[in-house]
């Protein structure tokens, strides 16, 4: 099987931004080991290329951002910025009031600490 065929079984096996889970497994049972190593790097880099990573100190749920609709506001902010995507909030207490985003190989990061570091 051609690199090329694997590369599109591995798109084929993405519905939206999101992995199929009964597709790959269908199609990982009918690799050889050498195919199967392939097709696993493939879906990694698509499933990279799908997803933006939301890294900040805390994840927003309590009462008082959702009262203020702040919440909801950034996060149509995000969609609107990366369509298509799916979004994935992590939660790091190491930054201090700031936010890092990791879109496939890009990263953006604002944060206080490094604001500080940097005057």
């Amino acid at each position: 099987m051609t690199k090329k065929y694997l590369k599109l079984l591995a798109e084929k096996s993405f519905k939206g931004s999101y992995m199929e889970q009964k597709k790959v497994k269908r199609i990982a049972g009918l690799l050889k080991r050498s195919e199967l190593k392939q097709y696993i790097n493939y879906l990694k880099l698509i499933n990279d290329q799908k997803k933006v990573t939301v890294i900040v100190p805390k994840i927003p749920g309590d009462k008082q951002s959702l009262r203020s609709g702040e919440l909801k506001k950034n996060l149509q902010n995000l969609r609107r910025t990366y369509p298509g995507k799916r979004i994935v909030y992590l939660e790091d207490p190491s930054i201090i009031l700031g936010v890092r985003i990791i879109d496939n190989d890009k990263i953006y990061e604002l944060n206080l600490k490094d604001t500080l570091n940097s005057i």
